[in-house]
């Protein structure tokens, strides 16, 4: 009943509607027995009327006192509590082991909650149990892993590993140069000609689409004549004469719909492509011929265990990977994937005032990748923006950002292009989006770039999940599913949290079966927040 309402919204209606049930009974009661008098009688009441319809009256409202006293008692130490326990049980189950019920109400929901919260206790600690012990398992596999990523980082040449579909699964910050190198302007992107190189993203965003598909062709029918270790070696000119050497070997699968494994029937189907590149001056001329083998290169190994990523280790050149990418496959329909496994960037914008369409600029803005359910922390933006006007003293007060500070920096119509690049194919994610897209709607005309990317709110989705809660404020929701904002009222700092709050909050949205990215939109427009605008 009323399930888009906020409590007291409920609670009103129903208030008002047994008023009306109560003085519509009386009403309906009275002119039913005054419709049963004959004329005569009805003549004789008429003269009595200011001694009897008082009392009928006074009744109503003692009637209505009491039991919309009962109600009130009710709502406050019965139902509200018992609201608030549902989603704080189920805010523990599916996101937030720390969390406890809050004990409120009356005696038997406060006994309630505290049975609650010993279930919690216990549950905690098996799954703590559980953890460390899957760690410790797991702690040679990490090892392992870590190894591979700084061997990855040492390597003279970049490295970049796709899923047949294109997609990036893995770059080392020797890649991430090369790619950069050809003179964009770099906003704490990593940005090439074409494109970002980014997990996630496409290779042909990098690399010309035909020259990738010419060189798979051709391994291809290597792997197919026996070929057990081919490599393809091809130029990819850039711009001014800068050129990369890229060398192509494939990734196999050995699995296939008749056998579990292949390795006895000798199948091999390439699943990835691994590119090693570099800009040194080629001795050998041009591109090499179709169907041969460059002998220098070191031969293609078995694949390596490509498997779900870990967290990049802290290292001067690090590796970013996510090898769940390998079976992706790019979404033709976005709004039917789920939610787990969509490409977003959360962001957030720190500006002059509240006003976006009377003046105030943007003058901080960051934001963050996050591929395959993972915050991609080395794929951010963190840029001071100069507003080429005045900063408030209120605002300096709330962010810190002073005039001194957005001097010489880049102004919006050089940073919003770069945004727009770094968004390309994900779901925007911002905490109260409609302030932040306001603001990037109102530059549409100075800088040509227009967002149409999906727009998910963490503001409206956190009145969805927990619709009881007094409270949907970024730090309120935070702090409900155990984060801390090390940053706040920095753009990149809640940002960062914009992030952490979302993959906190889709176990609670797949529990109330809002599963594909329509459905959170669809969910979105019935939370009573859905009608702020600037």
């Amino acid at each position: 009943m009323f399930p888009e309402l906020k409590p007291s919204q409920k609670y009103w209606i129903f208030i008002l509607g047994m008023a009306c049930v109560i003085f519509g009974d009386i009403l309906a009661s009275v002119l039913a027995s005054w419709l049963n008098l004959a004329p005569q009688e009805q003549a004789f009441l008429l003269g009595l009327q200011d001694r009897i319809i008082p009392f009928p009256i006074m009744g109503a409202f003692v009637l209505f006192l009491v039991i919309g006293g009962m109600v009130s008692l009710l709502f406050r130490y019965y139902i509200m509590p018992i609201m608030r326990i549902a989603e704080s049980t189920q805010l523990i189950a599916l996101a937030n082991p720390n969390h406890r019920v809050p004990e409120i109400g009356a005696r038997e929901v406060a006994h309630l909650a505290r049975i609650i919260n010993a279930s919690a206790d216990a549950y905690q600690k098996l799954q703590q149990e559980v953890e460390a012990t899957i760690y410790d398992a797991r702690a040679d596999l990490l090892e392992e892993r870590n190894r591979f990523a700084v061997l990855m980082s040492e390597l003279p040449v970049g490295v970049l590993v796709c899923n047949i579909h294109g997609q990036i699964l893995l770059y080392n910050s020797q890649a991430q140069t090369l790619f950069r190198a050809t003179g964009q302007t770099d906003f704490s992107g990593s940005e090439g000609r074409h494109g970002l190189i980014g997990l996630g993203r496409s290779l042909f965003g990098l690399v010309p689409r035909e020259q990738v598909a010419d060189r798979i062709e051709q391994l291809q029918q290597a792997v197919e004549a026996g070929d057990a270790t081919p490599i393809r070696r091809f130029k990819v000119s850039l711009e001014e004469g800068y050129c990369l050497n890229i060398s192509m070997a494939p990734v196999f699968s050995f699995h296939c719909e008749q056998h579990e494994e292949c390795l006895p029937c000798e199948r091999r189907r390439i699943s990835g492509l691994v590119l090693t590149i570099d800009d040194r001056p080629s001795p050998g001329g041009p591109d090499e011929a179709a169907g041969s083998v460059a002998p220098a290169e070191p031969p293609a190994a078995e694949p390596l265990p490509l498997r779900s990523g870990v967290t990049p280790i802290s290292d001067p050149r690090p590796v970013f990977y996510e090898f769940d990418l390998f079976h992706n496959r790019v979404p033709e329909k976005l709004g039917e994937e789920s939610l787990r496994r969509l490409t977003y960037v959360a962001f957030d914008t720190e500006t002059t005032g509240l006003e976006p369409t009377q003046g105030d600029e943007i003058i901080q803005l960051g934001a963050v990748r996050i591929v395959n359910g993972k915050l991609i922390s080395g794929e951010v933006i963190d840029q001071l923006i100069d507003p080429q006007r005045s900063i408030p003293a209120v605002s300096v007060a709330i962010h810190g950002i002073t005039p001194k500070m957005v001097a010489n920096q880049p102004t919006i119509g050089q940073v919003l292009p770069h945004f727009h690049r770094f968004t390309e194919g994900a779901v925007l994610v911002a905490h109260n989006a409609a302030f932040d897209m306001r603001c990037l709607q109102v530059k549409e005309a100075q800088t040509g770039v227009r967002f149409d990317n999906p727009v998910l709110d963490t503001l409206l989705l956190s009145s969805i999940i927990h619709p009881h809660q007094e409270s949907h404020s970024l730090d309120e929701v935070a702090a409900r599913l155990s984060l801390t904002n090390i940053g706040r009222h920095t753009a990149l700092g809640d940002a960062i949290v914009t992030a952490e709050v979302l993959l906190k909050m889709i176990p609670l949205l797949e529990a109330r079966g809002i599963v594909t990215l329509n459905d959170a939109l669809q969910a979105s427009t019935r939370s009573p927040y859905a009608r702020i605008s600037y």
